[in-house]
């Protein structure tokens, strides 16, 4: 992969991490038309949206019916200019998959979400992607293929999952935004916006994200 490439890969990726919220579009399982609505979103700890949904909702429905979707993250409303902000779409489909190391992170980035997380017709649901398309402003589009959105997980990625709640409660007791924790990054999360600081270098295991996540926000705040 090209330095371009793996540039626009980054972007895509802190895109897809950013997100807090997506239009979702499924076929309708009535009458076979595109059907749009928005739901919330967070990413597991390999980039991959994530949203907690209810078997009642008729998106769900639809997914049930026939899991192959499309999900559009915009970041263009951060631009003031809608046409020269970020937005992607994403292709695939979601798919049903257990809490487990999805929903403390799912909660921390929508603690309102707590108050039916438990209701027996809420389950979360990742995101296959296939493909991307992006665009980054006026004439900046590329299109993006799997590996690129959400790259193997790393060697010690179980690890990562299992200690990750507990460094990132650690974080919050200085930066109490903090979200969510991952091998290229640290996310945060304020009443109207989300954050990203991207490591220098991936890392393998969660402590090492600790310490980069401690450092970029210590940097952070000192430049301030």
């Amino acid at each position: 992969m090209g330095e371009t490439a793996v540039t626009q890969a980054a972007s895509a990726r802190s895109m897809v991490r950013l997100g807090l919220k997506g239009a979702l579009a499924t076929v309708d399982a009535a009458s076979g038309a595109p059907y749009t609505s928005m739901v919330l979103l967070a990413t597991d700890l390999g980039g991959a949206p994530v949203t907690l949904i209810s078997t009642l909702a008729r998106h769900t429905k639809n997914l049930i019916a026939a899991p192959a979707a499309s999900l559009m993250i915009d970041l263009s409303n951060a631009a003031g200019d809608a046409e020269s902000g970020g937005r992607i779409t994403l292709i695939g489909g979601f798919t049903a998959v257990p809490s487990d190391g999805v929903r403390a992170r799912f909660l921390a980035r929508h603690p309102s979400s707590t108050t039916y997380a438990d209701f027996a017709d809420f389950a979360f649901y990742r995101f296959e992607i296939a493909s991307a398309h992006m665009i980054e402003g006026f004439g900046r589009i590329v299109t993006l293929e799997a590996g690129a959105l959400c790259p193997p997980p790393l060697p010690d990625v179980a690890d990562f999952g299992a200690t990750e709640t507990r460094y990132v409660a650690d974080l919050r007791r200085r930066w109490p935004a903090v979200s969510g924790l991952d091998a290229e990054g640290v996310d945060l999360r304020t009443d109207w916006r989300s954050e990203r600081h991207a490591f220098v270098s991936a890392v393998t295991t969660a402590e090492a994200a600790y310490h980069a996540a401690a450092a970029c926000l210590e940097g952070d705040q000192l430049r301030k």
